[in-house]
C-alpha cells in the first residue's frame, strides 16, 4: 500500500531504511466508495489524501448552487482544501471520490510531526506546496484570458489519462462552461 507513496517520495529526495517506517507509520489507508465526500464545508480539512489508485475531485459550490470543478487528483496527485488543512479553518472547497479509490491519507498533526522527525521531507512538501500555488496561478489566468478550446487543449495535457474517465459534465464544469456548449465545442473541434 504504502509503496507508491514511499516511490512519490523517491523521486524527489531520499529517505533512510527508518524514515521510510516513519512514513509508513504517519500514513492510513483508506478505501473510498464513488460519490464518497472526503471534505465538505464548513467542516476543517483534518486530512491530506495521496492518491492510490482511483480518482478524486476538488469543487466550489457558490451562491446560486452551481458546482466549479476546481482539480481532479488521479493516481499520484494529492488533494485536500490546502488553506483549511493548513490553517484549521473551516473548508470552502468539497473533495469527493469521482471513483472508487485507495487513498493514503495523513493528518495535519501527524504530517507536522513527521516533518520534525524526517527533515528533507520538508523539501518536497515545500516544491509540492509551490507547485499547487503556481499551478491555481495558472489555471486562473487561463480561465480569465483563454478561450475554452485552449482551455480543453490544457486539460487534456494535464490530465491525459482522465479524457475518457471523467464525466463530460465535470469536464465543462471544469473549464467554466455548460455542458451544452462543451459538447457543442468538442463536435467542432472533431470537425476540424
Amino acid at each position: 500500500m504504502h509503496a507508491a507513496l514511499l516511490q512519490e517520495f523517491r523521486k524527489h529526495i531520499t529517505l533512510t531504511a527508518e524514515e521510510e517506517e516513519l512514513v509508513i507509520a504517519s500514513f492510513r489507508y483508506k478505501k473510498v466508495r464513488r460519490g464518497q465526500i472526503l471534505v465538505q464545508p464548513p467542516d476543517v480539512a483534518i486530512y491530506e489524501h495521496y492518491v492510490i489508485s482511483g480518482c478524486l475531485f476538488e469543487y466550489y459550490i457558490d451562491d446560486n448552487g452551481t458546482q466549479h470543478t476546481l482539480i481532479f487528483a488521479p493516481e499520484g496527485w494529492w488533494a485536500t482544501d490546502l488553506p483549511s488543512f493548513l490553517t484549521g479553518r473551516d473548508a470552502k472547497y468539497h473533495i469527493e471520490a469521482l471513483e472508487d479509490s485507495e487513498l493514503l491519507q495523513v493528518s495535519k498533526e501527524a504530517l507536522d510531526k513527521l516533518l520534525v522527525k524526517v527533515p528533507v521531507l520538508n523539501s518536497y512538501y515545500r516544491v509540492l506546496y509551490q507547485n499547487a500555488v503556481v499551478a491555481q496561478g495558472e489555471r486562473l489566468q487561463a480561465m480569465l484570458s483563454s478561450q475554452v478550446e485552449e482551455r480543453y487543449n490544457r486539460f487534456l495535457q494535464k490530465y491525459p489519462q482522465l479524457q475518457n474517465r471523467v464525466p463530460q459534465y465535470l469536464i465543462a464544469s471544469y473549464l467554466g462552461v455548460t455542458p451544452e456548449f462543451f459538447s457543442r465545442m468538442k463536435s467542432r473541434m472533431l470537425k476540424s
